[in-house]
């Protein structure tokens, strides 16, 4: 067989089913012949934003592959790999190369380099008959510790260089897991059982770990409130009496009400950046920090107790150790009612923007239309960055795991798009929406052809207010010399152009009902666009 052969061989026995490239690589023959479907997007960071959805929707169990080809197309692709890596995702990305006596030419794109700081491991195929070593390497990379993307190149002549099929050897490696040290864990019930008033911050870790039932489990026996990050919003079911919500950039509004007053916070599965996709805790908290990766502790905060171990072993450790010590928590703050009071008093004092009648249609008022139009646990949903993504994750209620593809560690507009396409592709039971503004319309919009296609039914959401929100504070001058910040279009009519079915909405007593068409056509197999002009509203809660 040669290289590209063996290529396909080893992704045929990890059971991969397709893939998502553009424009062309010759690997895709090679993938087409053992029967892994390619889907051909418009452009390199759409595709590679499929592939990252595809990871995240199934859990890491399917890896997202994506093909490009070698120079502009590894060169293009720069940017979708810089953000699965920022937010910790797990995809095999296999640009095409020069051949190998080409390396090192200035006028050679050399990926392995390139790619090195924003990938997990970064390397090429040096030889045909090295193909299966090296896959089994990526992939015990892409399912062992933090996630993170995986880069091979494939120089064009080891593709198709021969080797003798009796040195194909492969065997699939397993994923690995490690609980935490169990003095830590004694250390930490013992903080966690003298607060007052903890709370449980939660990221992603918990829901590459599939821990979500022990964090309930866990969460119940301390009777503590929970709040999660963005990137990981439905890792806790936030219709939970102890749920109080998301936060990044924004936060919600339970949030708001009881991060400030915890006296000792508890967080699970997150490296605890200060970046847009997680909130930053007040100073002067007490943590206990738990990570499956050692170099995050204490890099943004000092801690009171450091646990190294995959969540869903160490929410065990924790729940034993308190039955070890024949321990409940002996709280009776009553925190469920605080959080249903919140609750209440939250949606009443936001009432006046979630039941806006206003034209246009103020964007929070949508938020609602689509919580009310939408069962969360049959719904895959997923925002774009700015106001959307602030509007959206704040006040949407997710249903179980990975009902909310949340994201922003690194936040390039336009990449709800290829999120959804690739969310749909990876979950086809699931109705999947992604909601995005105007301006990152622009610059991901020609992939609702790639839906139209391939037929990937999803329903695309444009909040249309003619404006890049809030870049004004960044450049005043020019905004106000040049009228920079706002734009033009009309959406609704580059979907039907490009073979979708699209709704335009300007009355917000016409939403519903244009969302429960749209959604309608989404279940008929259809993919949809719903433009809907709306107000320039920063209305965010923020620490």
């Amino acid at each position: 067989m040669n290289g590209g052969q063996a290529v396909a061989e080893v992704l045929r026995r990890e059971g991969v089913e397709l893939v998502f490239c553009f424009p062309s690589n010759p690997l895709i023959d090679s993938l087409a012949e053992v029967g892994i479907k390619p889907i051909v997007g418009r452009e390199e960071r759409s595709v590679i934003n499929m592939a990252d959805a595809y990871s995240r929707s199934r859990n890491g169990r399917q890896i997202g592959v994506c093909l490009v080809q070698g120079g502009p197309g590894a060169e293009h692709a720069f940017g979708g790999i810089a953000q699965a890596y920022a937010d910790s995702v797990p995809l095999l990305f296999l640009p095409g190369g020069s051949a190998r006596d080409r390396l090192g030419l200035r006028t050679n794109f050399d990926a392995v380099e390139a790619y090195r700081p924003i990938s997990k491991w970064s390397a090429r195929f040096e030889t045909a008959a090295s193909v299966p070593e090296q896959l089994r390497r990526g992939f015990a990379k892409l399912r062992s510790g933090r996630p993170g993307p995986v880069v091979l190149e494939m120089p064009r002549d080891v593709q198709t260089e021969q080797f003798s099929d009796d040195l194909f050897d492969y065997v699939a490696p397993e994923s690995t897991r490690s609980a935490a040290d169990p003095e830590a864990v004694a250390r930490a019930i013992e903080l966690l059982l003298g607060a007052k008033r903890p709370v449980i911050h939660v990221g992603q870790g918990v829901l590459w770990a599939e821990a979500t039932d022990q964090l309930v489990e866990f969460a119940e026996l301390i009777d503590a409130p929970v709040a999660t990050t963005y990137t990981a919003k439905s890792a806790f079911p936030e219709r939970h009496p102890l749920s109080i919500g998301a936060g990044g950039a924004g936060v919600s509004p339970g949030i708001q009400a009881f991060v400030p007053g915890a006296d000792l916070i508890f967080s699970i599965g997150s490296s605890l950046s200060k970046t847009l996709g997680s909130f930053t805790i007040p100073a002067g908290k007490k943590m206990i920090q738990c990570t499956n990766d050692p170099d995050d502790l204490a890099m943004e905060y000092p801690l009171a107790c450091a646990l190294v171990g995959d969540a869903r072993l160490v929410l065990t450790q924790l729940r034993d150790e308190l039955h070890h010590q024949g321990v409940r928590s002996s709280r009776s703050s009553g925190v469920r009612g605080e959080i249903a009071q919140m609750r209440e008093q939250a949606l009443t004092t936001w009432s006046d923007k979630l039941g806006s009648t206003s034209v246009p249609i103020n964007p929070l008022r949508v938020v609602a239309e689509l919580m009310s139009a939408l069962d969360p646990e049959e719904t895959i949903i997923t925002h774009d960055s700015g106001y959307p993504r602030d509007h959206l994750a704040a006040w949407y209620v997710s249903g179980g795991p990975r009902s909310y593809l949340g994201w922003g560690n690194s936040t390039p507009l336009g990449s709800s798009l290829g999120l959804a396409l690739g969310a749909k592709l990876a979950c086809p039971d699931k109705v999947v929406v992604n909601l995005m503004g105007d301006a990152a319309f622009g610059q991901s919009g020609l992939d609702l052809e790639t839906g139209v296609r391939h037929g990937i039914a999803i329903c695309c959401v444009v909040i249309n207010n003619s404006e890049m929100g809030n870049y004004e504070k960044m450049q005043p001058v020019a905004q106000e010399l040049f009228n920079i910040k706002h734009l033009s279009g009309s959406y609704a009519d580059v979907a039907t152009a490009l073979g979708a079915t699209a709704f335009r909405v300007e009355d917000p007593d016409d939403l519903g009902a244009m969302l429960e068409k749209a959604l309608a056509e989404v279940r008929a197999g259809r993919t949809v666009l719903v433009e809907i002009i709306t107000q320039a509203d920063p209305s965010i809660i923020r620490l």
